[in-house]
Formats: C-alpha cells, structure tokens, sequence
C-alpha cells in the first residue's frame, strides 16, 4: 500500500477545531493489516456541553499520480443519487436543486459547477487512467452516523481528501463519549474488485441480511400507479393464478395508491371498498405471498395521524414542524422516529399489516426520516443515522423474518435491516424526459447506471432490488429495442424479479422477456469493465455461478449507433474465447484482442463467451 498520512480533527457548530482548544480527548486507533483501519473517539472534558458535529479525516500525504491521470469512483447516498466515475477537468454529477438534499447527505457542502471539486458518500474510488493502480477509501460501520468524502484535484494529484463521519451536532454532555465510524484504506490493481471487497467488509460488520432465495412477484406500481384499484388487483391476481407455470411468482404487491392519506396506513380509499385484510386473504387464497407497500416516515398533513399527534412529526429548532415535501395537494411532515409515540405507531401498523397477512413490505421513502440538517428531534443525542434505524428496528421487530424491500433510503443506514434494497431510480415509461435531465432524475441510462455501477452490493449488502420489469407495448413510450435494454440490465445485474405489467394485454412475444427473467433467477457476479472509462458503463460482464457462463452485455445508451469494444483480458487474461450471440445463437468467432461490435441507438448486443481450453 502507498504510505498514507491521516490528520484528524472534529467539527463544533460548523467550525473544524481542535480537541485540545476545547479542553477535550481525541484518541484515534489506526490498525495496519489487509486494510488499514481507523475510528476516533471524543471524551468530552470541557465541562459543559457541546453540540458535536462530526469527525475528520483528512489525508496528508499522496504521491505519485499527477490529477490529469485520476479518475474517481463516487458512491451516492441513496438509491436515486448518481453512482459512477469521473475524471480530471470534469464537474461533480449535477443535482435538481430541489431535490438536492435528499441527493445528497450535506447539501450545503455539495459543489456542482466546480471542476475537479467531488463528493461521494460511503466509498471512494481513485484510479490511476494509466497504470490501473486504485485506492479505495470507505466506512464499514454505518449505523450511528452519515458520512461522506471530498475530493479536490489539481494538477499534480490530489489537493485535498476528507472523509467526515458526521454528528449533526448532537449534545455531548461533560463525560461522555462519542466514536466515529471506521474508516477502512486499502488498494490494488482491480478497481471494481476492491469494491466487491469492501461491501464484504461492510456486508459483514453490519450485519447484512442476504437470503438465498431471490423474490420473484409483481407489482401494481408501474401500470396503473396511484390510481390502482382493488380490481386492478384482483384481475391480474386471476390471470397468475390461472398461469402460475408461465409466471411461476411468490408475492402479489400491492403499491402505492390504497391508502387513505400518507400516514393512515390501515385505512384504505374509495378504490378499495373491502379494505387490505380482504385483499391479503384473496392473494393468499390464490396461493401467493401478499406484500404492499407503505411510506412509514411519510405523513400528509390532512391524515388523523397529523391531526391527532403533530408533536410525533420533525421540527425544526423554532419548534416548527417541517414539511418534507407535497404529495397529491397536500403538504407532507416527516414521523419523529426518536419518539417513543412515533415507534409506537409503527409498531402497531406493522404489526396489524402483518397479522393480515402480509408477508412482504416495500418501504418507501425512508430517506425523509434523516434528510436535510435543519430537523430537530425529540431526542437530541440522536443522530439522523440513529433516527433512520430507530424507526426500521421497530418495524424489524413488528413483522420478523418477513421481507422487508427498502427504497429511496441512505444505503449505508439500512444495511441488516432490509432483506433487499432498490439500488436504482425508478424505470420511467419513456427513454428519458423532454425537459432538463438531472443525474437523479428517473431516466433508463440513469437507472442502468446506477444499477450496473452497484452491482458489488448484490450479494453482500442485500439481495438488490433493481426495480420492476415492464415489457409490455401499451401504456408506455419505450420502443421494441429499449424494452429489449432494460431486460437485459435486468438480466446481467440479477437480484430480485419483480414484473409490472398488466397481464391481461400482455402479448406472448413481450410475455417471454419476462419469462427470461423468471427462468433464471439469482445473485451474479456482474461487473462493469468500463467503470472507470465512462460515466454510462457500456461493456457489462456477467458470470452465473453455478455454471460458470460468461455473458458480455454491450449497451448503448446514445441516441446514433456506436461501435463498443470488448477487451478478453479484463474478463480472463491471456485468454481466447468462442464468441456467439446469446439471442440468436449466431457463432462469430473467436477473440484474443478487441473484439468490436456497431450497437444501433438506444439497444443491446448479448454475447456468449465460452474459454478455449
């Protein structure tokens, strides 16, 4: 390993200070090993109290690797937030600025519009473009605090590098003790490598929750959205019953769309006159699994639950409650998870919801419960970190071994809490929206971006949840050839199988895309050879375990034709292969160099690749 130095200080009320200027104890453990290791500790001996915002890391010594040659592997915060690379000269991935503090875990800190000034949140990447050579940086324990990392370039490399395992200003009284996150450093020659073992790492000490099993089911998200109906429900439940060898499916979800108001989770609208204990028991009837999803931390401000319990909800320091967001014309507050009425609450929900049956929760929006540092908790030692898990513990403990499906969450925070995690933004109905494209915005090569970039979390944080597969050719803009993308990205990233169609006009020829899936469902050794060439990675590699097939998937997410390379050596060195087209079985030869291929717009080529002995 490069010889490293680290300096350390803390934050006090925006301010990075001393220990020692505030008659306080620092102690920072560095462990050398496989990894180098290091978790610093605040006493507090000041004799008052201190509102502590954070611990950092900041790196001294670098050398050797001139900026033009760096490129960097940025981790986001959530599902939504932008995963990928970037390079010298280039701008941190932009952001809608009203979306941003839920992009991002300090949006006051976050620079956009500045070359060679990065974030990222978690894990950081760096690569030398020339020699190969990476250094990953990333925290192992995510259950107390948020953390993050900047990284500024220049010319001769790196002119700065922190990594800040934030507080947000929590009382620390005189006496007490406060410790950081654990801070691991190590690198070598495969980038993406030392990503699959740092989620190893992390998968590890947070006890990640990894099924054997992968969730195969559907869900009534993406045809109808909020305007589902219990007979939407029914019918699509009739067909799967009736084609249960075609769609050999475990859960039914219902999505968002039943409730009565964000927050009044029992109580279900118009659409749904015989309410969700009826709809659990006709799903169960018909031999599947019933799931739904709810909002847990979401409450719109015209529910009884509002009514009844605003001092349940985040305010912020004026004693004001917060609105996070609007939702259907109504204005929407975050639950106070450090609140023991709030937990209580979702103990009681969870636990009915499970009691009527159902086995399978998707839990949105859970990043509301710690976005933003202008919230004031009931608890005010509580961190948004600690506040986050609070309320997931509670509904852990109400439903047990039940699955749990976490989205829009800060991916560290619910790590062995969740059975499988969105690791992408939505699939959008459309290739991508007329109006301006932010880097989180639901767009196909953004989620594919995010979701191939991510596939060193599949196995080892969670089972992934890449979001739902829609092939139908009614109710939606996406063409033949983009429908055809978005099953192989699917296919190569594996994980869970969820469908979303209505499969009434379903016809048979789409019905086989989905049919794929269903055939082979399962956790793969998926990887992007060009992750540090390309923002999109285009050349995908997917090897399935049991069998040892190599598939190299080469995506195109431009609007003309582009020819993509395949170089051997990044999937076996020194190696030849056969190659023939996965779909249609065409033989094309064998490659021991750059094999290239001319990909039409917005569409696939799956390759086959078998070892010559």
């Amino acid at each position: 390993m490069i010889d490293l130095s680290f300096g350390t200080d803390v934050e006090i009320n925006g301010e990075r200070v001393s220990a020692e200027a505030l008659g306080a104890d620092l102690e920072v453990k560095s462990e050398a090993g496989p990894e180098r290791r290091i978790r610093a500790c605040f006493t507090n001996r000041s004799g008052k109290t201190i509102r502590f915002g954070g611990f950092r890391f900041e790196l001294r010594t670098f050398h050797g690797i001139p900026g033009e040659r760096i490129r960097i592997y940025r981790e986001g915060w959530t599902m939504t937030s932008a995963s990928g690379s970037v390079r010298y000269g280039e701008c941190d991935f932009d952001a809608d600025p009203d979306y941003l503090k839920y992009a991002v875990s300090d949006p006051g800190n976050y620079r956009s519009d500045e070359p060679n000034h990065f974030s990222a949140e978690h894990v950081v990447v760096l690569n030398d473009r020339d020699t190969g050579y990476s250094l990953l940086a990333g925290f192992v324990s995510s259950a107390d605090q948020l953390t993050r990392f900047d990284v500024v370039l220049n010319e001769q490399g790196l002119a700065r590098f922190s990594a800040f395992s934030c507080c947000d200003g929590i009382e620390v009284a005189p006496g007490e003790a406060i410790h950081s996150e654990e801070l691991v450093i190590f690198d070598g020659d495969d980038g993406y490598g030392l990503l699959e073992r740092f989620a190893g790492l992390w998968g590890k000490r947070m006890n990640a929750l990894v099924q054997g099993q992968i969730p195969t089911g559907w869900c009534s998200w993406y045809y109808y959205f909020h305007g589902v109906t219990e007979n939407d429900i029914l019918e699509n439940l009739r067909y799967l019953v009736s084609h249960r060898q075609q769609f050999p499916l475990e859960y039914i979800q219902l999505d968002e769309g039943y409730q009565a108001m964000l927050g009044d989770w029992l109580t279900c609208n118009e659409a749904f006159p015989h309410g969700l204990e009826f709809l659990a028991r006709e799903i169960r009837d018909g031999g599947f699994k019933p799931g739904v999803w709810v909002a847990p931390y979401m409450v719109d401000e015209r529910s009884r639950l509002f009514a009844g319990h605003p001092d349940w909800m985040i305010h912020d320091a004026d004693g004001e409650i917060i609105r996070v967001t609007t939702w259907h014309g109504g204005r929407v507050a975050a639950l106070d998870t450090t609140h023991p009425g709030a937990l209580a609450y979702l103990t009681e929900v969870f636990t009915t919801l499970a009691q009527w049956g159902f086995e399978y929760f998707k839990l949105d929006f859970l990043v509301y419960a710690c976005a933003g540092t202008g919230g004031c908790y009931y608890d005010r030692k509580a961190t948004r970190a600690q506040a986050l898990r609070r309320g997931m513990q509670a509904i852990r403990n109400a439903v047990g071994d039940r699955f749990l499906l976490g989205c829009t969450a800060p991916l560290g925070q619910v790590i062995g809490l969740v059975d499988s995690n969105r690791i992408g933004t939505d699939i959008p109905s459309r290739w991508q929206p007329d109006h301006r494209i932010y880097k989180e915005a639901p767009t196909v090569p953004n989620v594919c971006r995010n979701i191939i970039n991510r596939g060193y979390m599949n196995g080892r944080l969670w089972i992934s949840d890449s979001d739902a597969h829609t092939a139908r050719s009614d109710n939606t803009q996406l063409t033949e050839n983009e429908v055809v993308l978005w099953t192989f990205a699917l296919y190569f990233t594996g994980g869970s199988v969820i469908l979303s169609d209505r499969f009434e006009t379903l016809t048979p020829e789409r019905a086989k895309l989905s049919q794929l899936l269903l055939a082979e469902p399962g956790i793969f050794a998926t990887r992007p050879l060009d992750v540090f060439e390309r923002e999109f990675p285009a050349v995908w590699l997917r090897r399935t375990k049991s069998t040892g097939q190599i598939l190299v998937g080469l995506f195109n997410f431009e609007s003309e034709e582009c020819a993509l390379s395949v170089d051997p050596d990044k999937i076996e060195t020194g190696k030849e292969f056969e190659v023939s087209d996965f779909r249609t079985g065409e033989k094309m030869g064998t490659i021991r160099k750059n094999f290239t291929l001319t990909v039409p717009p917005h569409s696939c080529r799956i390759l086959n690749l078998e070892l010559i002995n």
